[in-house]
């Protein structure tokens, strides 16, 4: 008896490793090239069928961010009894959406628009262009290559014009100017595996300072121009599984710059800043989110101090820039929640708390941990977001200040916030 059952488990434990993957191939495809798509996945032709590599091949699939929809099945080969097809079944989406972003805090109006290719020549590039109004006109051209076929490396290419009228600190004064920033970011990256990336960037800067008020600043002149450059480094790490309007996971990037000039050493600084985001899933419907931001600069006394407390950028609803310094740290939490879906849209609600602080040139990091020092907003918002269009949603928030002299400010934009 034992030795029929060892027989019979030798017999069918052998047919089992026996089925084998004979084929591959992606069926739905309009746009992605399939030799794309191989290098994302560890199924291989030849190989024994092994379900929880499927199963993580179509989720590695979904975290292309690039596709509606992506299945998979096995069928049996005609004339085999154990060789079979794999077969991922993928809706695919409209790669080239648009970019908008409408927002405003009392008299400060905001306009961002353009059109990005998220999926160019079908190989997960992203090329597009974008024109800002923010007090001034601003535009960037941009390339992203994040891996290049059969290679560990990418690249991103960006050349932007960004002009704002811009707020500078010389102690207890603020003096605006007109601001122009001329650059061209070159920017190369590796990847260690799929999780972790490395980078490494150079970038040429031409800046132009002219002041529009006749508040007296300790500089020679009242309108200057710097000749600048910037080399920064950032360890990406990214984990982050999409299931479309829901996502978790965590992604969190260490990221280093200097900017040096000899025009004016008051311009120049080192800078290093840690940021996490983290998502949950919350029952069917919900999904809770936060973001921390923790970064230090070099600690001198200028009005060119690089962090920025800003409405649109870290605390919704807060106003224009309406502090610097050579520290931040700054919290984002939010939870949404799905109310309601068809076959077109899906409308999610959402709730958030954003505060954060900055430090002041000059002064000690315990700053960045003061209460009294603390910026806060709370406020609420919607999500729309459209079936036919992937990656395209709209997004309204309103922030109300519980702060000291708290301000309150809606935006509306396309994409998540973070």
């Amino acid at each position: 008896m034992k030795t029929t059952l060892l027989f019979l488990c030798i017999f069918f434990g052998h047919n089992i490793l026996a089925q084998k993957i004979e084929d591959i191939d992606f069926e739905g495809l309009t746009k992605t090239k399939p030799f794309f798509l191989h290098t994302h996945i560890q199924c291989k032709a030849g190989m024994p069928i092994d379900s929880v590599i499927i199963e993580k091949d179509v989720q590695q699939l979904r975290n292309l961010n690039l596709f509606f929809k992506v299945e998979s099945k096995l069928t049996l080969l005609e004339d085999s009894s154990k060789n079979y097809r794999l077969t991922f079944i993928i809706e695919e989406a409209n790669y080239i959406f648009p970019i908008l972003l409408i927002g405003g805090f009392k008299d400060i109006f905001k306009l961002e628009a353009g059109l990005n290719n998220i999926n160019y020549k079908g190989e997960g590039k992203t090329i597009g262009a974008w024109y800002q109004y923010y007090d001034r006109h601003s535009f960037s051209f941009y390339h992203n290559t994040p891996k290049y076929l059969h290679s560990n490396f990418g690249h991103n290419i960006v050349f932007s014009k960004y002009s704002t009228i811009e707020p500078l600190y010389f102690k207890a004064k603020k003096s605006f100017f007109n601001y122009d920033n001329y650059a061209l970011w070159l920017n190369a990256k590796y990847w260690l595996n799929k999780n972790y990336h490395v980078d490494l960037g150079f970038t040429p800067m031409y800046e132009k300072y002219r002041q529009l008020d006749s508040v007296e600043i300790p500089l020679v002149q009242r309108d200057f121009t710097f000749f600048k450059f910037r080399i920064n480094s950032g360890i990406h790490f990214k984990k982050i599984n999409y299931l479309y309007e829901r996502i978790s996971g965590i992604k969190s990037t260490l990221y280093t710059e200097t900017i040096q000039t000899k025009n004016e050493p008051m311009a120049s600084f080192f800078l290093v800043k840690l940021s996490t985001v983290q998502h949950f899933l919350i029952h069917k419907k919900g999904n809770l989110s936060y973001r921390h931001v923790f970064g230090l600069s070099t600690n001198k006394v200028s009005p060119f101090t690089p962090f920025v407390l800003d409405g649109f950028l870290n605390i919704r609803g807060i106003g224009n820039r309406i502090e610097r310094g050579t520290g931040i740290h700054f919290i984002n939490l939010e939870y949404k929640h799905t109310i309601y879906q068809n076959k077109i849209l899906i409308l999610q609600s959402n709730v958030f708390l954003d505060a954060g602080t900055l430090r002041a040139a000059g002064e000690k990091i315990a700053m960045l941990f003061s209460l009294k020092e603390t910026k806060a907003q709370v406020g609420f918002g919607l999500r729309l977001h459209t079936k036919k269009y992937y990656k395209t949603i709209f997004r309204l928030d309103y922030g109300i200040g519980i702060h000291k002299m708290g301000s309150n400010g809606f935006s509306f934009g396309m994409g998540q916030f973070f």
